[in-house]
């Protein structure tokens, strides 16, 4: 019960999905347990997918790849709430995305070694049913109003600029973004 009371007390979590989300089928539970806290939910490249791109809780990708939204988030988190994640060097910018002096790490892995990282409290579980079991305890947790708005205000400011780059209107020769939006 650590964890829910790290959860309870944080006022800028942060969850980071890896591929457990997607090994342990558990986007539903995910998306129950976010939709209800309003905590953000940035993704590993191995756990996309785990909320849909325009899920109100998807910030997207975090780390060297990562989105403006995302990694403001991780710089700023003062718990990070990893889910069947590694924190590969690539996801965590080698731990420089997390800046706060402040913040803390519950893990969530079926992978002992990889629950204990960066000195967390581990959660030594399927990532489906410990995220079941959170969103049962935490039934009437919510993220503060001022913190849902930075989240919101942030993936919008994102998402503008992502459709910006999407229509750059350079004809005969498309920018590298427009490829990618058009794919």
């Amino acid at each position: 019960h650590r964890a829910v009371e790290a959860i309870r007390s944080s006022s800028k979590p942060l969850i980071v999905a890896g591929g457990g989300v997607l090994m342990s089928e558990a986007w539903g539970a995910l998306d129950k347990f976010v939709t209800q806290t309003g905590i953000p939910v940035a993704e590993t490249q191995a756990g996309k997918g785990s909320l849909p791109w325009d899920h109100s809780q998807s910030v997207g990708a975090i780390g060297a790849t990562g989105t403006l939204a995302a990694n403001r988030l991780a710089r700023e988190a003062d718990l990070v709430i990893g889910i069947g994640t590694r924190y590969s060097d690539f996801t965590s910018a080698s731990m420089t995305a997390f800046q706060n002096p402040h913040v803390r790490f519950v893990n969530i892995n079926t992978a002992e070694f990889d629950a204990y990282k960066v000195a967390a409290l581990p959660v030594v579980a399927d990532a489906r049913v410990a995220l079941e079991q959170l969103t049962s305890w935490l039934s009437a947790h919510r993220v503060s109003k001022e913190y849902a708005a930075e989240i919101a205000d942030l993936k919008s400011n994102w998402e503008a600029e992502v459709d910006r780059l999407f229509h750059l209107n350079n004809p005969g020769r498309p920018a590298q973004s427009e490829v990618i939006g058009a794919i």
